[in-house]
Parts: structure tokens; C-alpha cells; sequence
């Protein structure tokens, strides 16, 4: 009897004690909820769990027991909600809320309610419990405190970009970019169709897009030089495909756009009907990057035709509210020197002004033809940010990538606003300045912390005007992104700092918090195998310094400002001691166009020199290239110069590497206080597709011996 209450006892505190030491959900995830925590009894949530849905809320539900078989390896059962008093329950309450997509989760001990202003809101409701539950515990039980954690989003779009033009990304990966969208309360995926390198999208009507613009012959090797593979590349997406993909998306609250980018990016077509281009061809499938010079004929009839029954078939397939039509990089010498396009001008007499061009409003002429398409099937379009270049349709919604400039005067003129730029979501740039240790990309810096400070309401607009802003999207350019992992690379973790802009208000973000938010979602992208960048969670510590000179901080001025873009601390940076890392838009470089880098560096008195040499970069696919000369004078009163060394540098060629690069040149002492180094820049060469043009000077620790 004795020993049997003394098993009894045992097992109770066994129990107890297991009870007392379930791993506990925590809420504090991203993006960041509101949180107010109850004292009582938490809900313990375990196998015996049931989840009960509304109507309309079955396939939310099925999610949610889904999630949880993925991270606690338990099923838990999904049932109608009739009124019973435990479990889970899935409702919509679109009275109790001030936004679309907003959600509440409510904890007592017997019962969870998850509500949402509408079927999205409960979705989201469900990814953030999801989010809050512990993953790697061993347990099938999870305890969650009580009390409410809600949530609404700042902003209705919500968006995420791929392109699978440049590379190809197969259906079944694309989903997986969906789950991501996902798991990050995101909406809109901008689906970017067809390019001058491959034309991703069955059109019924025209099927040589298919049979011959979806695959090229060869790709550029590295950062567009002038070999290339020989190895066909190329896919594309059924039309019964995309209606699974749009399904598949639609299931989680995402919103497929399609995109067809004309009139520009239009050679993979052109490939397949030569005819629409203003030259007649021969055309092919293009295998290097950047913007071809081959377009849509403007003028040609049958070309305009294209392009509608092209937009009519993509209408048909997606329901969308928005289709993209580009009119980003639309080159216009071929339409300057084109009989057809020159009598287009003359026949809608088009007149060019101290703005834009008469192709200008040639293009512009193409972009509201189409948008009176798009719009007359009850949808509207989006534009880059370029198709305010001219006259733009007045339901028109911008993209403005190219800054947020195009952005604000968007928006000042009624429009509505997506921003993009590229500063700041772009994720296709390095997220390192460790460039040797990164997948090759196309260039560029953009680390988490420069996502994460991004400020989507221009403090130049009214409060009026800031309604117009209507939503936040990062791209994903593929020309340097060959495979899915590699995506998913570029992609984590900046999708949380980006969700955290879409989601909550710049009051509310704290970088630091943010970081330790992170180490949490890591243990998901663990769970389902994505690849991601660690940089945020092990800093790296740069033995970047030079060698102490004769010029190390000392006062300095430049002749003339560097490019605005790429100015930062200004002339202190080229003599603080700190050596520039790979990319260019670090802050650690500062960089001229067009015109020579001409420092001068105050040594605060006469002192003998010798040497001066200075680092550049030289990244060639973006027009960067080596300086051709160097010129060294000294002066003895600040005022008056003489010249006492130049040396010259050859361009550097494709075959040549691209990266970090000493210039130095020597000469017979000489005492001076005052030193001036001018470093002028090469033409960009005939190989490169910005031929005619000043190539780039990026130009760092100037150091003088």
C-alpha cells in the first residue's frame, strides 16, 4: 500500500514537474506583434489540441495543423467550430477591426481565438502563432501565455519580386518562394515574365515565344565580359502551370502579377517575330546582360498588335487587379534613326521639349495605349518609374525604383506608389562587403541594417500625399543568381527587415531587438532548409587600416564633389586610414563621372615626399573601371601648384579580374606642405555595351610617403 502511494506521489510530481517545465511560446517574433501578457494558467497546446474553423476558414485551419505537425511532429485534428468550449478557433469579425489583413489572437486557458478582419487577417493570425512556437524542444506540448498579440499591416501592398528571365526557376522552387512570402505576412509576388534573355510565359497565340524565345544559346561568363558559355538555357510556365502557381498563391493570400515588359526588354520576342522590331533582325535570344538596344518598333502596327493580344492572354489567365507592363531601360536610337517610328511622331504630332524628347512621347504613347488595354478589362496598371517620363496615364500605379524620387513626384501628382528603390531593396546586391567570400552577384551593398532603416514615407510629401503611397516591395534580378538556393540567399534574412517596414511603423523598430528577433526565424529557415545569409548573427571584424602615411587624417578637399549618390563623408574618406572593401556603394568609396578626382592634402607643414599611391575599384559590368592617369603636384603656399609626376594605366580588359587594385607612382624627393593628386578616368572601350560613355572612378585611401 505504502509503495503504491509512493508511485502515485512520484507520478504526480513527475507530472507536475513536466507540466511546470513545458518550453513555452514566445510572441516576440517578426514581424513585431502588439503584445499584453496575462497572468493565469497558460493554454497548453498539444496533441489533444483541436482547431475549429468558421466558415469560409477550413483550408486557414488545415494550414495551422500543417504548421504544427512541422515544427512539434503532432497532427492535430481540424473541425468545424459548433460552439465547443476548447481549442483553437478560426473566426472573422471584420467589425472589430480599422484595417483589411489586421488580426487578434486572444489566449485563455481552455481556448485560443485567432480573428481577423477578414479570411487574410486570420491568416496572418496563424503565422504569427506559428512564428511564437519553439522549435528543437523534443516536446509535443507547448505552453502559451495568455493574453491578446495583434497585429495590423502599415501598408496594403505588400510586395516581393522574381525574375526567372535571366535564369530559370522551376514551378516547383517558385512555390517554395511563395511559402517564404508566407511565412512573412507578405501579398503581392511580382512575377516578372519576359526579357531580352528568355521569354518565361505560354502565349496560345504566339508560340514561337516558347518554342525559340525561351531558351538562349549561351550565357556571358562573369560580369558580362566578351566570352560566353555554349550551354542552351532557358524554360518557361505552361498556362495550366501558372493557373496551379495562382492557385497555390491565392491559398495563401498572395497575389500573383504578371509582368511583360515592353517596350523595351523585348529581344527574347523579337527573336521569334524579327518583323516587330525596327530593324527587321536577325535577332537572338540575348546572351549577355543589361539593356539591348533592340525594342518594340513603336511606329510598326503590327508590333502594338503583339503586344495587346499578348496583354488580352495574359488578362485571361491571371486575376490579378494589377498587370505590369514595365517601360523600364527602353532604349530609343533605333526609334530616333526609324522610318516607321519618325512618321508615328509625325502622324500623332508629337513634339519634344526642354523635358523629354519626342521619343519620349513616343513612349509614352505605347504605355497608354496598353494601359487603355489593361483597363478596359477592369484591371490597372503598374509602370517603372520611367513612364513618368512623358505623358503617363492618370491611373496609373508607379514603381519607383530608380530612387524614391520617381516616387514622390508620383505621388504629388495623384498617383499611386510602390516603393522600390534601389538604395535600399534591391536584393539582388551583395549583403557583404567580404565580396571574395559572397555568391558573384551584380554588384553593389546592401546590408540588413540598410533594409531595415529604409523610410517608405518621403518626409517631402503632405499627409495627403503620403495616402498615395500605397505599398513596399523588394527585387530579385537574376542575372548573377543561376539556382534556388541562391535566391533564397539574396532573400534571407532581408525579408524580415523588409516585412518589418511593410508591417509596422518607423517608431516601432529598434535594429538591435530586430537581430535577436532574427536568431528565431533562423531556427525556421533550419526547419525547412532554406539558405540564408548570417552576417547579422556572426559581425565580422575587418582588419581594413592602412598603414599609417604622411596623409593619414589629414585636412583634405576635393576640387570638385563626387557623384551625389556616392559622396557620403566626403573627402575625409579618401585619407581616414580605412581601406574600401569591394562594393562600391559601401560608403567606404567615393565615386566620379565624367570628370577627375582631384584632392588636395593640407600635410600641416614641409615635409619630404616621394610616393603617392591610392587604392580604386574595378568592377566592370557596372561601367567601373581603373583610372588611365595620375597626376601629382605640390605647393608650398596652397595656391599655386606645380606638376611633379604623371603616370599612365592602360584600361583594364575582360580577361583581367575585376576587385581592389593599388596605382602608385614614385618620383625624386621633395619638400612640400601642400600635396594635390588628380586621378582622371578612362572612356568606357568598344566591348562594353556603355561604349561612348565615361567609364566610372571609385577611389579610396590616398597615401602619400
Amino acid at each position: 500500500m505504502k509503495k503504491s502511494c509512493f508511485v502515485l506521489f512520484a507520478a504526480l510530481l513527475l507530472s507536475a514537474c513536466t507540466k511546470q517545465h513545458l518550453p513555452v511560446a514566445n510572441y516576440d517574433i517578426i514581424p513585431q506583434p502588439n503584445i499584453q501578457l496575462e497572468e493565469g494558467k497558460p493554454f497548453e497546446l498539444g496533441p489533444k489540441t483541436i482547431i475549429l474553423y468558421e466558415e469560409g476558414l477550413q483550408r486557414e485551419a488545415q494550414f495551422l495543423s500543417e504548421y504544427v505537425n512541422d515544427i512539434m511532429a503532432i497532427t492535430l485534428p481540424v473541425q468545424e467550430y459548433k460552439g465547443q468550449s476548447d481549442g483553437i478557433v478560426l473566426r472573422i469579425e471584420p467589425d472589430c477591426f480599422d484595417h483589411a489583413e489586421a488580426y487578434e489572437i486572444n489566449i485563455a486557458t481552455n481556448q485560443i481565438f485567432i480573428k481577423g478582419a477578414d479570411a487574410a487577417g486570420v491568416f496572418y493570425g496563424i503565422q504569427t502563432l506559428r512564428k511564437s512556437l519553439p522549435i528543437e524542444t523534443n516536446s509535443d506540448k507547448v505552453n502559451l501565455t495568455c493574453g491578446k498579440v495583434s497585429g495590423a499591416p502599415q501598408f496594403a501592398y505588400r510586395g516581393m519580386h522574381l525574375d526567372p528571365c535571366r535564369h530559370f526557376i522551376p514551378l516547383d522552387s517558385v512555390k517554395v518562394y511563395i511559402d517564404m512570402m508566407a511565412m512573412h505576412n507578405m501579398n503581392q509576388f511580382h512575377f516578372h515574365l519576359s526579357e531580352d534573355q528568355g521569354w518565361r510565359i505560354e502565349i496560345k497565340k504566339y508560340p514561337e515565344l516558347t518554342e525559340i524565345g525561351a531558351y538562349r544559346s549561351g550565357t556571358v561568363i562573369g560580369h558580362n565580359g566578351n566570352l560566353y558559355d555554349t550551354i542552351r538555357h532557358g524554360g518557361f510556365y505552361t498556362q495550366d502551370e501558372l493557373r496551379d502557381l495562382i492557385r497555390y498563391a491565392a491559398e495563401r493570400h498572395i497575389n500573383i502579377i504578371p509582368e511583360i515588359d515592353l517596350p523595351g526588354h523585348m529581344q527574347a520576342a523579337l527573336a521569334c517575330y524579327p518583323q516587330m522590331g525596327c530593324t527587321g533582325g536577325p535577332y537572338e535570344v540575348w546572351k549577355r546582360w543589361g539593356v539591348s538596344d533592340d525594342v518594340l518598333c513603336a511606329g510598326n502596327e503590327e508590333a502594338m498588335q503583339f503586344a495587346e493580344n499578348v496583354l488580352n492572354e495574359v488578362i485571361d489567365l491571371f486575376p490579378s487587379p494589377y498587370i505590369h507592363i514595365g517601360g523600364d531601360e527602353c532604349p530609343k536610337v533605333r526609334w530616333e534613326k526609324c522610318p516607321k517610328c519618325q512618321a508615328k511622331i509625325k502622324e500623332l504630332g508629337i513634339k519634344g521639349d526642354e523635358r523629354f524628347s519626342k521619343e519620349d512621347y513616343l513612349q509614352s504613347y505605347v504605355m497608354n495605349r496598353m494601359a487603355k488595354v489593361v483597363e478596359a478589362r477592369g484591371r490597372r496598371v503598374i509602370g517603372w518609374d520611367e513612364i513618368l517620363d512623358g505623358n503617363v496615364s492618370e491611373t496609373a500605379i508607379i514603381m519607383s525604383w530608380r530612387g524614391t524620387e520617381g516616387g514622390i513626384e508620383a505621388a504629388r501628382k495623384g498617383h499611386d506608389v510602390i516603393m522600390t528603390p534601389l538604395s535600399h531593396l534591391y536584393f539582388d546586391y551583395y549583403q557583404s562587403e567580404d565580396i571574395a567570400n559572397e555568391p558573384m552577384c551584380i554588384g553593389g551593398y546592401l546590408p540588413v541594417e540598410r533594409v531595415f532603416e529604409f523610410q517608405p514615407l518621403p518626409a517631402e510629401l503632405t499627409p495627403e500625399q503620403e495616402k498615395h503611397i500605397i505599398g513596399v516591395q523588394a527585387n530579385i534580378w537574376t542575372e548573377y543568381i543561376a539556382h534556388f538556393w541562391h535566391v533564397q540567399y539574396m532573400a534571407l534574412p532581408r525579408m524580415e527587415a523588409l516585412t518589418e517596414i511593410q508591417w509596422n511603423n518607423p517608431q516601432e523598430r529598434d535594429f538591435e531587438a530586430f537581430v535577436e528577433r532574427c536568431r528565431k526565424m533562423r531556427q525556421f529557415y533550419d526547419l525547412y532548409h532554406y539558405t540564408y545569409a548570417d552576417h547579422i548573427f556572426n559581425p565580422q571584424v575587418w582588419a581594413d587600416t592602412v598603414e599609417p602615411n604622411l596623409a593619414t587624417r589629414k585636412p583634405i578637399s576635393l576640387r570638385q564633389q563626387p557623384a551625389e549618390k556616392y559622396t557620403f563623408e566626403g573627402a575625409v574618406t579618401l585619407n581616414d586610414g580605412n581601406l574600401g572593401r569591394g562594393a562600391y556603394n559601401s560608403g567606404r568609396w567615393l565615386g566620379f563621372w565624367g570628370y577627375p578626382m582631384d584632392a588636395v592634402i593640407d600635410l600641416e607643414q614641409p615635409t619630404e615626399i616621394s610616393r603617392v599611391r591610392f587604392h580604386a575599384l574595378v568592377n566592370k559590368s557596372p561601367w567601373i573601371y581603373n583610372p588611365s592617369c595620375v597626376q601629382v603636384l605640390v605647393s608650398d603656399d596652397g595656391e599655386i601648384f606645380r606638376e611633379i609626376a604623371q603616370k599612365e594605366f592602360p584600361i583594364s580588359t575582360w580577361a583581367e579580374k575585376d576587385g581592389i587594385f593599388v596605382f602608385e607612382v614614385e618620383f625624386e624627393p621633395v619638400t612640400s606642405q601642400f600635396v594635390e593628386v588628380i586621378v582622371k578616368g578612362h572612356d568606357l572601350p568598344e566591348d562594353h555595351e556603355g561604349f561612348g560613355n565615361p567609364a566610372w572612378i571609385f577611389i579610396d585611401e590616398i597615401e602619400v610617403y
